[in-house]
Protein backbone atom coordinates (compact mmCIF):
# COMPACT_ATOMS: atom_id res chain seq x y z
CA UNK A 1 0.00 0.00 0.00
CA UNK A 2 2.68 2.61 0.77
CA UNK A 3 4.30 2.20 -2.95
CA UNK A 4 0.99 3.14 -4.01
CA UNK A 5 1.09 6.24 -1.94
CA UNK A 6 4.86 6.86 -2.79
CA UNK A 7 3.84 6.71 -6.62
CA UNK A 8 1.11 9.02 -6.47
CA UNK A 9 2.87 11.57 -4.66
CA UNK A 10 5.85 11.76 -6.53
CA UNK A 11 5.82 15.06 -8.28
CA UNK A 12 3.33 17.13 -6.25
CA UNK A 13 3.86 20.49 -7.26
CA UNK A 14 4.21 20.41 -11.39
CA UNK A 15 0.76 22.42 -11.40
CA UNK A 16 2.68 25.47 -9.71
CA UNK A 17 5.60 24.51 -12.14
CA UNK A 18 3.30 24.85 -15.05
CA UNK A 19 2.55 28.29 -14.15
CA UNK A 20 5.91 29.51 -13.60
CA UNK A 21 6.59 28.02 -17.05
CA UNK A 22 3.56 30.30 -18.91
CA UNK A 23 4.57 32.98 -17.05
CA UNK A 24 8.12 33.12 -17.78
CA UNK A 25 7.20 32.23 -21.31
CA UNK A 26 5.45 34.77 -22.14
CA UNK A 27 8.00 37.52 -20.02
CA UNK A 28 10.89 36.19 -22.49
CA UNK A 29 8.25 36.70 -25.22
CA UNK A 30 7.51 40.53 -24.35
CA UNK A 31 11.72 41.14 -23.36
CA UNK A 32 12.08 39.63 -27.09
CA UNK A 33 9.50 41.57 -28.97
CA UNK A 34 10.89 44.79 -26.86
CA UNK A 35 14.56 43.68 -26.89
CA UNK A 36 15.90 45.95 -29.91
CA UNK A 37 19.30 45.71 -29.86
CA UNK A 38 19.49 44.25 -26.74
CA UNK A 39 17.69 41.12 -28.11
CA UNK A 40 16.32 40.47 -24.72
CA UNK A 41 14.88 43.23 -22.78
CA UNK A 42 17.01 42.81 -19.41
CA UNK A 43 14.99 45.17 -17.47
CA UNK A 44 11.92 43.72 -18.25
CA UNK A 45 13.27 40.02 -17.68
CA UNK A 46 14.29 40.87 -14.58
CA UNK A 47 11.69 42.41 -13.18
CA UNK A 48 9.26 39.74 -14.54
CA UNK A 49 11.55 37.12 -13.29
CA UNK A 50 11.24 38.88 -9.64
CA UNK A 51 7.71 39.54 -9.71
CA UNK A 52 6.88 35.83 -10.61
CA UNK A 53 8.96 34.04 -8.63
CA UNK A 54 7.88 36.00 -5.68
CA UNK A 55 4.71 36.24 -6.68
CA UNK A 56 4.26 32.29 -8.02
CA UNK A 57 7.21 30.45 -6.26
CA UNK A 58 7.59 32.04 -3.06
CA UNK A 59 4.12 33.36 -1.45
CA UNK A 60 2.27 30.23 -0.61
CA UNK A 61 -1.06 31.03 -2.75
CA UNK A 62 -0.45 29.36 -5.83
CA UNK A 63 1.79 26.36 -4.26
CA UNK A 64 -1.57 25.65 -2.10
CA UNK A 65 -4.36 26.24 -4.80
CA UNK A 66 -2.47 23.77 -7.34
CA UNK A 67 0.32 21.48 -5.66
CA UNK A 68 -1.37 18.13 -4.64
CA UNK A 69 1.12 18.38 -1.40
CA UNK A 70 4.89 19.22 -0.60
CA UNK A 71 7.69 17.93 -2.10
CA UNK A 72 10.28 15.65 -0.60
CA UNK A 73 13.71 17.20 1.44
CA UNK A 74 15.54 15.24 -1.67
CA UNK A 75 12.99 17.01 -4.35
CA UNK A 76 13.81 20.33 -2.63
CA UNK A 77 16.92 20.16 -2.45
CA UNK A 78 17.98 19.11 -6.28
CA UNK A 79 15.73 22.56 -6.89
CA UNK A 80 18.14 24.48 -4.84
CA UNK A 81 21.20 22.59 -6.72
CA UNK A 82 19.69 23.27 -9.92
CA UNK A 83 19.08 27.28 -9.44
CA UNK A 84 22.55 27.12 -7.77
CA UNK A 85 24.16 25.20 -11.17
CA UNK A 86 22.34 27.96 -13.25
CA UNK A 87 23.17 31.02 -11.45
CA UNK A 88 26.70 29.57 -11.72
CA UNK A 89 26.18 28.72 -15.39
CA UNK A 90 24.73 31.89 -16.36
CA UNK A 91 27.40 34.15 -14.79
CA UNK A 92 30.36 32.16 -16.12
CA UNK A 93 28.77 32.89 -19.70
CA UNK A 94 28.70 36.66 -18.97
CA UNK A 95 32.19 36.37 -17.88
CA UNK A 96 33.68 34.36 -20.38
CA UNK A 97 32.15 35.49 -23.62
CA UNK A 98 31.52 38.91 -22.26
CA UNK A 99 28.72 41.28 -23.42
CA UNK A 100 30.32 42.11 -27.11
CA UNK A 101 28.17 39.50 -28.85
CA UNK A 102 25.16 39.57 -27.14
CA UNK A 103 23.20 36.93 -29.51
CA UNK A 104 25.87 34.65 -28.04
CA UNK A 105 25.75 35.46 -24.58
CA UNK A 106 21.92 35.19 -24.55
CA UNK A 107 21.75 31.89 -26.84
CA UNK A 108 24.45 30.88 -24.04
CA UNK A 109 22.62 31.98 -21.04
CA UNK A 110 19.66 29.73 -22.05
CA UNK A 111 21.47 26.58 -22.82
CA UNK A 112 22.73 27.22 -19.40
CA UNK A 113 18.65 27.10 -18.01
CA UNK A 114 18.08 23.87 -20.25
CA UNK A 115 20.72 22.66 -18.45
CA UNK A 116 19.10 23.31 -15.20
CA UNK A 117 15.73 21.75 -16.25
CA UNK A 118 17.27 18.13 -15.75
CA UNK A 119 17.78 19.01 -12.11
CA UNK A 120 14.00 20.13 -11.89
CA UNK A 121 13.13 15.96 -13.03
CA UNK A 122 13.63 15.21 -9.84
CA UNK A 123 11.03 17.08 -8.23
CA UNK A 124 8.56 17.70 -11.95
CA UNK A 125 9.27 14.51 -13.67
CA UNK A 126 9.78 14.04 -17.71
CA UNK A 127 8.45 17.09 -18.75
CA UNK A 128 11.51 18.86 -17.31
CA UNK A 129 13.94 16.81 -19.24
CA UNK A 130 12.24 17.02 -22.47
CA UNK A 131 11.79 20.72 -21.92
CA UNK A 132 15.55 21.14 -21.33
CA UNK A 133 16.80 18.94 -24.19
CA UNK A 134 14.28 21.27 -26.86
CA UNK A 135 15.77 24.14 -24.96
CA UNK A 136 19.40 23.32 -25.55
CA UNK A 137 18.45 22.01 -29.35
CA UNK A 138 16.49 25.18 -29.98
CA UNK A 139 19.73 27.59 -28.59
CA UNK A 140 22.47 25.17 -30.53
CA UNK A 141 20.46 25.91 -33.66
CA UNK A 142 20.52 29.21 -33.23
CA UNK A 143 24.66 29.77 -32.58
CA UNK A 144 24.73 28.00 -35.70
CA UNK A 145 22.47 29.53 -37.68
CA UNK A 146 23.68 32.71 -37.66
CA UNK A 147 21.76 34.39 -40.15
CA UNK A 148 18.53 33.43 -38.25
CA UNK A 149 17.26 36.56 -36.34
CA UNK A 150 18.00 36.48 -32.54
CA UNK A 151 13.74 37.02 -32.31
CA UNK A 152 12.71 33.58 -33.92
CA UNK A 153 14.65 31.54 -31.27
CA UNK A 154 13.80 33.62 -28.53
CA UNK A 155 9.90 33.23 -29.66
CA UNK A 156 10.55 29.44 -29.52
CA UNK A 157 12.42 29.36 -26.03
CA UNK A 158 8.86 31.45 -24.94
CA UNK A 159 6.61 28.77 -26.95
CA UNK A 160 7.89 25.90 -25.41
CA UNK A 161 7.94 26.90 -22.02
CA UNK A 162 4.43 28.04 -22.84
CA UNK A 163 3.38 24.49 -24.16
CA UNK A 164 5.25 22.31 -21.62
CA UNK A 165 3.75 25.03 -18.84
CA UNK A 166 0.37 24.30 -20.15
CA UNK A 167 0.82 20.53 -20.09
CA UNK A 168 1.42 20.35 -17.01
CA UNK A 169 -1.27 23.13 -15.25
CA UNK A 170 -3.86 20.45 -16.71
CA UNK A 171 -1.88 17.29 -14.97
CA UNK A 172 -4.81 15.30 -13.40
CA UNK A 173 -4.22 13.75 -9.96
CA UNK A 174 -4.52 10.05 -10.40
CA UNK A 175 -6.15 8.39 -7.50
CA UNK A 176 -5.92 4.37 -7.46
CA UNK A 177 -8.56 2.52 -6.05
CA UNK A 178 -8.13 -0.48 -4.43
CA UNK A 179 -10.77 -2.74 -4.55
CA UNK A 180 -11.40 -6.49 -2.64
CA UNK A 181 -9.81 -7.80 -5.25
CA UNK A 182 -6.78 -5.64 -6.04
CA UNK A 183 -6.20 -5.73 -2.50
CA UNK A 184 -5.48 -8.65 -1.82
CA UNK A 185 -2.28 -8.36 -3.91
CA UNK A 186 -0.82 -5.83 -2.19
CA UNK A 187 -1.56 -7.98 1.53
Amino acid sequence: MSKLNAERSGFNTQRTCGVWLIYIGLVIIISALVGSDLLIQPFILGVGYFIGFIGILVLPYVNRKLAFGENTKFQDRMDNVSVVVNVLLCTACGMIIGFEDLRLLWLSIFIAVGIHFFGFYFSQGKLMIILGILTIINRTIGIMLISVPFIFFALIDGILKLLIGFKMVTIKRTVDVITEESSSRYT
